[in-house]
């Protein structure tokens, strides 16, 4: 892998809408927004079994997925491969293909995906990188223990199993992946721990982590994130509150929210220190620019209020205008503009989704 990687963004990066939630997957940044990606081999980092592979089309681009086992219960995956090796077309064209349409803000794209049973090499190459600005690079362990989700039974079988690949390696190659761990320009490096970042990052009874859009989820369609809502931490720094937000709240556009956190009182108080305690919080002087893991954020004339009506729903409403503020804005009142989010509180298991994870 050491020829792939220019750096590294560590677990948690945000992108409205694709990645409203938490990244639970890292990626290999080889070029800046605009600029043309490089084609450089994407190796396989161990001797794999690949399982499965995907092709995607669209009227302007293309590529490949695939997914490959080094061991039964550990499942990972190169995403973004601009192709693959002729040996990995022959066993997808070879293999029972299942293929579907989805909408996409580029068009329409068709996906084709193919079990697949090839064994694969040490540093044999898969593929080629060049679809997008580098190549994800994700990694599931089926042998962990979930936490830090308050629901597992609202996400896809796979999801509360995603590890970062960093730790996987040997300490000479994680040493060196760790001196990559850093924004997706590669001028921050992430120094809190731990260095790969975090995904799962609900509190269950207070407003942190991931909400849903009332009688949606991921296990129902994993591929549009858009309706839903998440208090969460930048990706770099932890310490910066980021509020990613979908297109469910009025007069709110979809992007990414950040503000000065503090510690007591109700105006732009820290995430997980909002609870079901009957009061409403307001959040006001929102910041302009970017996050300090370099996230794009986006502007918001007014203020937001929040509150938990149990511990499994949270309220949230833009009022207001240019120049109001949480203090002008009192009595803080919810109206019919208000949008309900849920999920589970802190007793929530897997039971009645599948509760024997396979790869």
């Amino acid at each position: 892998m050491e020829r792939l990687f220019n750096n590294k963004p560590s677990l948690g990066f945000l992108s409205v809408p694709t990645h409203l939630f938490p990244a639970k997957h890292s990626n290999f940044s080889l070029a800046l927004p605009g600029v043309e990606t490089p084609q450089k081999p994407v190796l396989f980092p161990a001797d794999v079994w690949v399982t499965e592979v995907w092709s995607y089309r669209s009227a302007n681009f293309g590529g490949y997925q695939l997914y490959f086992q080094p061991c039964d219960r550990v499942r990972a995956y190169f995403f973004h491969l601009k192709d693959i090796s002729d040996a990995l077309k022959a066993a997808f064209e070879a293999g029972e293909k299942h293929c579907s349409d989805f909408q996409d803000p580029q068009g329409t794209i068709v996906k084709c995906q193919a079990r697949v049973q090839y064994k694969a090499a040490a540093g044999e190459q898969a593929g080629i990188s060049g679809d997008g600005a580098g190549v994800d690079f994700g990694m599931a362990d089926f042998r962990i223990a979930p936490s830090g989700l308050a629901d597992l039974s609202h996400y896809p079988f796979d999801y509360p199993y995603y590890v970062s690949p960093v730790e996987y390696y040997p300490s000479d190659l994680k040493g060196l992946f760790e001196t990559k761990l850093a924004s997706w320009d590669g001028t921050m490096r992430r120094t809190a721990e731990p260095l790969p970042g975090i995904y799962r990052q609900d509190v269950p009874g207070t407003a942190q982590g991931n909400w849903f859009f009332p009688g949606l989820n991921l296990r129902i369609n994993s591929e549009d994130l858009t309706p839903h809502l998440a208090l969460v931490q930048d990706y770099i720094n932890p310490a910066q509150p980021v509020l990613s937000i979908g297109a469910s709240v009025k007069d709110v556009r979809m992007g990414l929210y950040s503000f000065t956190p503090a510690e007591t009182g109700f105006v732009n108080r820290v995430f997980r220190e909002v609870t079901a305690d009957g009061n409403t919080y307001c959040y006001d002087n929102l910041k302009a620019g970017r996050t300090a893991g370099l996230l794009p954020l986006t502007s918001l004339d007014g203020v937001l209020l929040v509150s938990m009506p149990s511990e499994s729903t949270i309220r949230l409403e833009k009022q207001g205008a240019a120049g109001m503020t949480c203090e002008s804005a009192r009595p803080w009142q919810f109206t019919d503009n208000a949008t309900l989010f849920e999920r589970l509180g802190p007793l929530a298991d897997a039971r009645g989704s599948e509760t024997e994870p396979r790869p």
